[in-house]
């Protein structure tokens, strides 16, 4: 598909597959590589749906720590024997499990795969030892005025009892027990609640082996636990400092919950947002470093979520310079809504942002990482086409408007961490 730019972005159209119980899997293949990428992708296996918080970040941490036939070490000698890794990720909504390893081992993986998704047994001692670890690394983050400013932004932004704002307390890690990560796992890691999404070298062999050994019904749902429906507020003015005495800068976040992606405007607004603070020539980025020294680097971001986004801007700064900085975000908001942007910084910015989506589609692991939001939201493979099409023909009319309609002050939240007396 050609574009007006005389380039042409791979396909992110998937070869796909059925397993014999429904289990859908997306192949992106390419015979030239000797690896393969197996991604297991679990929609609702986000910390949403956690009723005991930590259970769910437990659950895809130690789900490769022992099955019932193999012990966690017997496992992570299996996988270091055949030169294979795992990643294992999650979020809010979803979590993934992905395995990386060489096409000739495939026989030999599978096997031990299938013992890691379909049969872990988060043993008690592998449980204790987790959160002990993560009662150490939360004692750590209470003196770290980053960590404290995103924990406590979601909260400001969402609400304390949403579960996108719930916090943790030390004394809930006292609280988790095995009981909350099998429920949890038996809810929400199952195959009619799966996709998996191949890269690298795939062939008819590979296929079989995962219809083999993750083709059946024997990991069905079995769980009582359900995906909770979701309801979000109007966002409000919310300005709120975190006195960190110790402190020897200052963390700050601004913004509020905005648009879902599956909105018509949020693909302007991505634009918008990379000239406001989304790569290293933006407005922040060039005011609050480059002019006024008051940072070594201020970015803004669009999170996107199933049925909501969150804009967010944010900078670790001088305590001294802390509500400088913070009026100065203000002023380029406000210049956004008032002045239309110059024709060669809005061609500056959609030149980045071409080159960044060409280069994140970049070979079949990364249109296998590109295509997963794409299945998370029900998009077509043509959606960076799209995406492509819009980078390349919005106004600076449009941007004003956008910067207008999605980029209110007046409802934003401001919080700063760090030491109050210096940051007055």
């Amino acid at each position: 598909m050609k574009n007006n730019f005389n380039f042409t972005l791979p396909s992110l159209e998937a070869t796909k597959y059925v397993l014999d119980n429904g289990l859908k899997v997306y192949a992106f293949e390419n015979k030239n590589m000797d690896v393969v990428r197996l991604e297991f992708f679990f929609e609702s296996g986000g910390t949403m749906n956690q009723n005991q918080i930590y259970s769910a970040s437990s659950v895809n941490s130690l789900i490769t720590e022992g099955s019932s036939k193999h012990s966690a070490i017997e496992i992570a000698n299996t996988i270091d024997f055949y030169g294979a890794f795992i990643e294992k990720s999650l979020d809010k909504e979803g979590s993934n499990v992905c395995f990386y390893f060489l096409k000739k081992h495939q026989e030999s993986l599978i096997p031990c795969f299938e013992e890691i998704i379909k049969d872990p047994v988060f043993p008690q001692t592998e449980l204790e030892t987790y959160l002990q670890r993560l009662r150490k690394q939360f004692l750590v983050n209470q003196q770290r005025t980053d960590h404290l400013a995103r924990y406590n932004f979601y909260e400001l932004v969402f609400g304390k009892e949403h579960p996108f704002g719930i916090k943790g307390s030390l004394e809930d890690f006292d609280l988790v027990e095995r009981k909350h990560l099998v429920d949890f796992y038996n809810s929400f890691y199952s195959s009619n609640k799966c996709s998996i999404i191949l890269s690298g070298n795939i062939d008819s062999g590979l296929i079989a082996l995962l219809n083999r050994y993750f083709g059946q019904n024997d990991w069905k749902d079995r769980g009582e636990m359900k995906e909770k429906s979701l309801v979000f507020s109007e966002n409000r003015r919310i300005i709120k400092t975190i006195d960190l005495p110790s402190s020897v800068q200052a963390s700050i976040r601004i913004g509020s919950k905005t648009i879902s992606v599956k909105e018509k405007d949020y693909m302007g607004l991505m634009v918008l947002n990379t000239l406001l603070g989304g790569y290293f020539g933006s407005r922040l980025m060039s005011n609050i470093r480059e002019d006024k020294g008051y940072t070594y680097g201020i970015n803004s971001i669009l999170y996107s979520f199933r049925d909501v986004g969150m804009f967010l801007i944010g900078a670790d700064i001088k305590q001294e310079n802390c509500q400088d900085a913070i009026n100065e975000i203000y002023i380029e908001i406000e210049k956004l809504q008032n002045d239309l942007v110059e024709d060669i910084e809005l061609e500056r910015v959609k030149s980045f942002m071409m080159g960044n989506l060409l280069r994140s589609l970049d070979g079949s692991f990364e249109l296998a990482e590109n295509f997963r939001p794409l299945l998370k939201h029900g998009f077509g493979s043509d959606y960076y086409e799209r995406f492509l099409d819009t980078i390349s023909h919005i106004t600076k009319e449009e941007i004003l408007v956008l910067a207008q309609n999605y980029l209110n002050i007046s409802q934003m939240v401001e919080l700063r961490v760090g030491n109050a007396t210096i940051m007055k």
